[in-house]
């Protein structure tokens, strides 16, 4: 079961930096890209002690799977973005974070 935040956005964890939110992510599949690493422990860490209890299984289970990654933009365009979509998507708004950003991303698309 996913949890969404106030009825709209799932609550999902960010596989580079291990941050729980609803904030605009850049979702990966493995196939040509190949298998992604598996998360250092203070990820995993973050996500055990941050994490709603009834959602820490589930958050658990897609951050250790390593056929796909769920990176923030803002992380996947500082870690080098693999498809180099996330410097495209964040484009002036390059400094923003969280709902900052997504309100840039909003308003961009309107």
């Amino acid at each position: 079961m996913t949890t969404n935040i106030g009825g709209g956005r799932a609550l999902r964890v960010c596989d580079l930096c291990g941050g729980i939110d609803d904030h605009p992510r850049h979702s990966l599949l493995g196939g040509d890209l190949g298998v992604f690493p598996k998360p250092e422990p203070a990820i995993v860490l973050r996500v055990t002690q941050t994490a709603p209890a009834d959602q820490v299984e589930r958050l658990l289970t897609e951050l250790l799977d390593t056929g796909t990654t769920d990176r923030h933009l803002d992380c996947c365009r500082e870690a080098g973005c693999p498809t180099g979509d996330c410097n495209r998507r964040t484009a002036g708004g390059e400094d923003l974070r969280g709902t900052d950003l997504l309100d840039h991303l909003i308003g961009a698309s309107q």
